[in-house]
């Protein structure tokens, strides 16, 4: 699958799949960061176990200025993402694309918008908390971090709320070298630094 490529929930979850196989024991929640949002310690709160998705006792992750927001998922030990589910607010404001970025620390609301994602998603309103998203395996095997973004609302204006993110998959009990991380999270990646075809050409002729 091409990470330009968008689709919809690949299958329901029930406590068999989604329940017994949710990565919450794996995520370093009080790590947990939001990008663009009007409280940025709410992020943490919207990561639960999956019997707790329906929960509203806590606090919505809403976003501050526009309907873009981005929360940076890290693990405390590699995982295999295998899915991900989501949770939006009513009247329109739940998230309508998902783009998801395996191990990037570079991800933010200033530049989120202009990378090339692992894979993406388009949304649909789950308001029972029964749809999941697939991620596509051979890209996800490794994974110490997952940064999520959200372009817009289906309001396609105002402010995205997020009650739930929920994660399904399986820890490799292999700790990944934080130094090594870094490095490579940090590092340029090629497809985001493509030079424009006129820009190529002015250099060719010496402009």
């Amino acid at each position: 699958m091409s990470p330009d490529a968008c689709c919809a929930h690949d299958h329901d979850c029930d406590a068999s799949t989604c329940g017994n196989a949710s990565l919450h024991a794996f995520v370093d929640v009080p790590a947990v960061t939001a990008f663009n949002a009007r409280e940025d310690d709410a992020a943490p709160g919207v990561i639960r176990a999956w019997e707790r998705r329906h929960d509203r006792t806590g606090r919505a992750l809403v976003s501050e200025d526009d309907g873009e927001l981005v929360i940076r998922i890290p693990f405390t030990t590699d995982v295999k993402l295998r899915g991900v589910m989501v949770l939006g607010g009513a009247d329109g404001r739940a998230p309508r694309e998902m783009r998801a970025f395996a191990n990037r620390r570079d991800i933010d609301a200033m530049n989120a918008s202009r990378k090339t994602p692992t894979q993406k998603w388009d949304l649909t309103v789950d308001e029972d908390g029964v749809l999941e998203y697939t991620t596509e395996a051979a890209s996800w095997q490794a994974t110490a971090s997952v940064t999520l973004y959200f372009p817009a609302n289906f309001n396609d204006d105002g402010e995205t709320e997020i009650w739930y993110i929920g994660l399904r998959g399986e820890g490799t009990g292999h700790d990944r070298d934080m130094v090594v991380t870094a490095v490579y999270e940090s590092s340029a990646q090629p497809q985001d630094h493509e030079v424009p075809e006129e820009n190529k050409a002015a250099a060719r002729l010496g402009m």
